[in-house]
């Protein structure tokens, strides 16, 4: 399959995970990330998810390096680390302001359907 016969893009397996970590980074919906960047379908990003595992980060309780190794620590190197959390700081702000614009406008979307169709599309609370 390639570009120019049916639209999409052909990727390689550094690519695919690259683009697995960037969906989950992300907040888009599955069929979105898959328009903006020529995956056939979701099932394709489904697909990878099973084949590329990308496990979690495990956090240990206990620190593994000493108070030496931390007290040995440049200031140069504080710097960098801090650039690079506020870096992931706006990433995930970013993030959660997508996500709360989609969670608006499917509000709005469901508004608007109520309006016109005359019905009652959202679950009421006292119904059984």
């Amino acid at each position: 399959m390639s570009k120019s016969q049916n639209h999409y893009t052909v990727y390689n397996d550094e690519e695919r995970l690259a683009l697995l970590r960037e969906f989950k980074m992300s907040g888009m919906g599955k069929h979105s990330f898959c328009k903006l960047h020529g995956i056939k379908s979701t099932s394709v990003l489904r697909y990878w998810e099973k084949k590329y595992v990308i496990e979690k980060e495990v956090v240990p309780l206990q620190s593994d390096c000493e108070e030496d190794e931390m007290a040995n620590r440049s200031k140069d190197s504080y710097k960098d680390e801090n650039a690079q959390l506020k870096k992931r700081i706006k990433e995930l702000e970013k993030a959660l302001q997508f996500s709360r614009l989609e969670t608006l406008a499917r509000d709005m979307m469901i508004d608007k359907a109520e309006e016109y169709f005359d019905i009652a599309i959202r679950k009421k609370s006292g119904a059984k």
